[in-house]
């Protein structure tokens, strides 16, 4: 993991000995929305059963913001995931566009009769840059507050925990599209410090605005010590509309 985030930094920092700084927005913005529905089948170890995941989700990009809403349920568990970028610096370089900015975000869950939890993200630093060849390389660090309520001891417990997200993908002139992420959660889970997703996945862009998606997440435990191992596999299906 090291090597990549030097790897990472390097690239960027190289492309910005030809970047020329940009003030958001400019009048090459343009506003991108998209809606999107997934459809997931998970194979778990852990507490969590097999489950059939559903989500809907909305994405609004117009520079310097970018706003995600999105909620997944199944019979037992409902998450809700609002996730905002705000960009404060831009550069455009000869092989591609750097953004630096931060990020706010608030996840809920709740857990049928058992518990619900909120988890805000606090102060984390965004980089994003996408080569105009359409490879892209994403690095998302930051904190952020969990606060869970079990019902059952009638006592809200917080704690701290840290956010750290790499993204890599490319898509090609012929609409395929590759990716690769891994960080310490996911889109619509936020598990306290220990437990990593690895989430590769490819996806297919047709000329009409469409997209489909596939992807696996997969979710390991107890990271950071000896005994880590894989906690459960998540196939996702998803389908995507951009206007």
């Amino acid at each position: 993991m090291k090597k990549i985030l030097l790897m990472v930094l390097a690239l960027c920092m190289s492309s910005l000995a030809f970047a020329q700084f940009h003030i958001i927005p400019n009048k090459n913005d343009q506003i991108t929305q998209w809606v999107e529905a997934s459809y997931s089948r998970s194979a778990n170890k852990g507490l969590e059963r097999n489950q059939h995941f559903f989500s809907v989700a909305y994405n609004f990009d117009y520079n310097p913001f970018d706003v995600f809403l999105g909620i997944q349920f199944t019979d037992e568990v409902t998450d809700f995931t609002f996730d905002s970028d705000w960009w404060l610096a831009q550069f455009d370089g000869h092989y591609g566009r750097m953004r630096l900015g931060f990020d706010f975000g608030y996840h809920a869950q709740w857990y049928n009769n058992i518990s619900c939890e909120h988890d805000i993200t606090l102060v984390p630093a965004e980089l994003h840059y996408r080569t105009w060849s359409g490879f892209w390389v994403g690095l998302r660090t930051g904190m952020f507050r969990k606060m869970s309520d079990v019902y059952l001891l009638q006592k809200m417990m917080n704690n701290w925990n840290i956010l750290l997200v790499l993204s890599l993908g490319k898509q090609f002139a012929n609409g395929l599209e590759i990716s690769l992420e891994g960080g310490t959660h996911s889109r619509y889970r936020y598990p306290v410090f220990g437990t990593a997703f690895f989430t590769p996945g490819i996806a297919y862009h047709f000329s009409s605005g469409f997209r489909l998606g596939a992807e696996v997440e997969i979710v390991m435990r107890d990271w950071i010590a000896v005994s880590y191992y894989m906690d459960s596999l998540v196939f996702r299906f998803s389908g995507r509309v951009s206007f």
